[in-house]
């Protein structure tokens, strides 16, 4: 069991086909590429269409925050991942990241942007096995 930033470094993809990339830099940083449904990173259409690659994004440890700057760092509009090692909403219940997008109150247009990183729903592990855990209620034994 990994933890600290350690657990959210690695390849990730939700039910809808968009992947994250999550790639360690120290205790405190990484890394992060989002990607669509076709493999392609996600346009930051609101940030004269740079691309979703090689994001900066801050962990707290004290706090359990991870934070992807998804525009100019300090300019608030971010993706706050959670980590959670058996998801209840996964069909399995495995190891998941479930984000979120913040941004200022005042970034109102922002809103219109939400869209582009596509469905926010949860991601597990790109290639990662997917045990099914027993009905709590059935003992196989």
């Amino acid at each position: 069991m990994e933890f600290g930033i350690d657990k959210f470094i690695g390849i990730w993809e939700s039910k809808s086909g968009y992947r994250l990339d999550i790639e360690k830099v120290c205790a405190e940083t990484a890394l992060v590429s989002i990607f669509d449904t076709l493999g392609n990173p996600v346009v930051r259409t609101y940030f004269n269409s740079a691309l979703s690659t090689k994001l900066l994004a801050t962990y707290d440890d004290y706090e359990g925050r991870f934070e992807v700057e998804l525009w100019e760092k300090g300019k608030g509009f971010c993706m706050d991942i959670i980590h959670d090692f058996e998801y209840e909403l996964d069909d399995y219940n495995r190891e998941s990241l479930v984000p979120a997008l913040i941004r200022n109150c005042e970034d109102e247009f922002l809103d219109d942007y939400y869209e582009i990183f596509g469905p926010l729903e949860h991601y597990t592990r790109a290639n990662a096995e997917q045990v099914t855990k027993a009905d709590p209620q059935v003992c196989p034994f």
